[in-house]
């Protein structure tokens, strides 16, 4: 869990990321999920408020059917004929009117629309380089808006697609939202065992976001108490008993894990690139390269999940990198040109060689196999590249061959047995079966 101050900093990147990376086709909003009452409105506030902007929050809850995306009305256009429009939403008419200011103050002259943009989105600037925003940015000359929609999936179904349409496409009724125009959803945990009253995302909705659990923390409710006049009474109990700030009832928690997908990597590769261009937004404190490196692990971690987070940054680190299984069995029967460099990787890069091998072997055994001579030849190659382990890894190569089946339903283990040591073998957790193959076979 990320406390709010850790959040606000974290989600403050996410932002500032859309706007440094150029990228038409991406956008990552943010997700901020939490109990109720630990302050995840007042924190996009403060952010807004940073930025120099303002926060427009939308209370998803009590929203109804249209509210959001407008009612339909008639009008006669310039020819004559009967069309309808939508009435947009209070907040969507605010950001239009200052589109249209911003477009006039910078001197420009309204396109002819296609008919596919439409005649909304003729005050667009969206076509500013990064680097012209984010002086804009810091100038002051634009005042950011970051649209708040809280307790997003606390609404009603209709409404619920209606919020999801908009933060996904950064768009209503056929209106493109300018590039200054920020959007972080608010959701309760929505787990199985959470006691809210919530709609639970699919994991397709989910990876279009970057989703970011918070949590309540004594210290940091005591400092906003002070600033927000609590009384000295309140604040020194809370002190000496912090468990009274909030339930320690698990059935409020996120227990939801992250988990990686390719447009989770492009999300986070625009995140960790952007982040030097956007540094004067700030502090020299926020800036500290251990603040900053902690910040990316975090955010990386709620993308992708923390073990791939791990593997990542440890990867970034260590100059050695793992054998891909296509330069091992090109190698010779005794792995001579590679058998050193095996023995001297980490832990963490043996494992991603196994992975990588295991990965290669699942798909391509049933084509070994064909060649004998070469399918002999390929096992030796496994054996040398066992050796290399210490027992650890042995084991959970072991375990993970035995775990996989072939594209014809065998274990993978049946036909690779011989690669291992026998103790090993008789380590793994293998069917009656498959065990008895391996006797036989010995």
């Amino acid at each position: 869990m990320t406390t709010i101050n850790e959040a606000k900093r974290l989600i403050k990147r996410v932002l500032l990321a859309n706007v440094a990376c150029g990228k038409q086709n991406l956008s990552i909003t943010p997700l901020v999920s939490g109990r109720h009452g630990i302050g995840k409105s007042q924190m996009i506030k403060s952010i807004a408020t940073d930025l120099g902007g303002f926060c427009i929050t939308i209370e998803g809850g009590t929203l109804k059917e249209g509210e959001i995306t407008g009612l339909p009305y008639q009008y006669t256009n310039v020819d004559g004929e009967v069309g309808f429009r939508f009435l947009p939403y209070y907040a969507v008419e605010r950001i239009q009117k200052e589109e249209k200011r911003l477009f006039a103050l910078a001197g420009k002259s309204p396109q002819v629309s296609s008919v596919l943009a439409g005649d909304e989105n003729r005050f667009a600037m969206n076509d500013l380089t990064p680097a012209k925003k984010i002086d804009s940015l810091l100038e002051g000359r634009i005042k950011p808006v970051i649209v708040f929609i809280d307790e997003i999936n606390r609404t009603e179904n209709t409404v619920y697609k209606e919020l999801m349409n908009i933060l996904l496409t950064r768009s209503v009724n056929g209106y493109e939202f300018p590039w200054w125009v920020f959007f972080v959803g608010a959701m309760n945990p929505s787990t199985q065992t959470s006691m809210y009253a919530t709609n639970e995302m699919d994991p397709a909705q989910l990876d279009r976001f970057i989703k970011i659990k918070v949590d309540g923390n004594a210290r940091e409710w005591l400092i906003y108490g002070r600033q927000a006049g609590i009384s000295p009474e309140v604040l020194a109990f809370i002190k000496e008993n912090p468990k009274c700030l909030s339930s320690d009832d698990s059935g409020l928690d996120d227990e939801e894990k992250p988990t990686p997908s390719p447009r989770g990597w492009e999300m986070v590769d625009v995140i960790m690139s952007s982040e030097p261009q956007v540094r004067e937004f700030f502090t020299s404190k926020e800036n500290d390269p251990k603040v900053v490196e902690r910040d990316m692990k975090s955010l990386v971690s709620a993308k992708l999940g923390a073990s791939v987070a791990t593997m990542f940054f440890a990867s970034r680190v260590e100059k050695a990198r793992a054998l891909m299984p296509e330069e091992l069995l090109a190698d010779d029967e005794e792995l001579s040109k590679h058998v050193d460099a095996l023995k001297a990787m980490s832990a963490a890069k043996k494992l991603q060689t196994c992975d990588l091998m295991l990965a290669y072997l699942k798909e391509n055994i049933d084509f070994m196999m064909l060649d004998k001579h070469g399918f002999e030849t390929m096992k030796k190659q496994l054996a040398v590249m066992v050796r290399c382990f210490d027992s650890s890894t042995k084991l959970l190569f072991a375990q993970n061959i035995a775990a996989t089946m072939t594209d014809d339903g065998s274990p993978l283990i049946e036909l690779l047995f011989d690669v291992f040591e026998s103790d090993l073998i008789g380590m793994l957790d293998l069917s009656d079966q498959t065990r008895k193959l391996i006797e036989e076979s010995s």
